[in-house]
């Protein structure tokens, strides 16, 4: 049965069973939902249908985990995409991956901590895409880059939801790599950010360390999109269907 958050059907699966896709060759594309995925989601038919379209939506985000478990017989746990990204760099030696997003100067220091990390880790190559809005970007060429380099798995750190708009461009021209739209991990690999302790992490207050870390540009995002989300989980809860249905239908 599938189980929807506000208008986002989320995955109910483990990190094993995604790695084991992607070494399997099954070319996944995974969508890391939190409360700001889902609300953004609800008021923009469009951004939903991309992120449904995913093979995965998983739930990087204890704030929705719990939700879920409130009205769900599935017990969901929390699956951060940054754990799946830190499996392939402790242990991965068999693929090769590419990062697109950020600056020319945060991947040349993400590719130094991850050779320094695992020295057999395979970096296929690396991206800093123009920071302008997509329709301006040079698609053909992008994508033959990537074709070029023979990659395994295509990692997009552009943020939330360029990332997602990007993968699902792109998606039918690079019909055999596996894609996660990567978020912040770029910006920890480069260890220009920290990623909230764990002990943050599992009472799901990592929103608020990325708040104390970076006010400036995420205050109005935690303000306005966790205050939506409690009435609009709060207007789902109440309805019959529940979870077992998008909030609009």
């Amino acid at each position: 049965m599938k189980t929807y958050c506000l208008n986002t059907e989320v995955s109910s699966t483990s990190i094993k069973k995604i790695i084991d896709d992607i070494y399997s060759k099954k070319y996944v594309t995974i969508a890391g939902c939190n409360v700001n995925t889902v609300v953004r989601s609800y008021y923009d038919e469009n951004l939903n249908k991309i992120i449904n379209s995913f093979d995965y939506r998983i739930p990087d985000g204890y704030p929705l985990t719990w939700s879920l478990n409130i009205s769900s017989k599935k017990k969901y746990k929390r699956l951060a995409g940054a754990d799946i990204f830190d499996y392939f760099v402790e242990n991965d030696t068999k693929l090769r991956h590419f990062f697109l997003g950020d600056t020319d100067e945060v991947l040349k220091m993400m590719k130094k901590n991850l050779i320094k990390k695992n020295e057999k880790f395979q970096i296929s190559g690396v991206y800093s895409p123009p920071f302008t809005p997509i329709d301006d970007w040079n698609l053909e060429e992008i994508t033959k880059l990537i074709l070029n380099s023979k990659t395994d798995m295509l990692w997009v750190g552009l943020g939330f939801p360029k990332q997602e708009i990007f993968i699902n461009r792109i998606r039918k021209s690079l019909p055999e790599v596996s894609i996660y739209g990567a978020g912040a991990i770029f910006q920890w690999t480069a260890e220009l950010n920290k990623r909230a302790p764990t002990k943050w992490q599992e009472a799901g207050f990592e929103w608020l360390w990325r708040l104390i870390n970076n006010p400036k540009r995420l205050w109005k995002r935690y303000l306005v999109d966790n205050t939506l989300f409690i009435f609009l989980f709060l207007k789902q809860y109440l309805k019959k269907s529940q979870f077992n249905k998008p909030l609009k239908t």
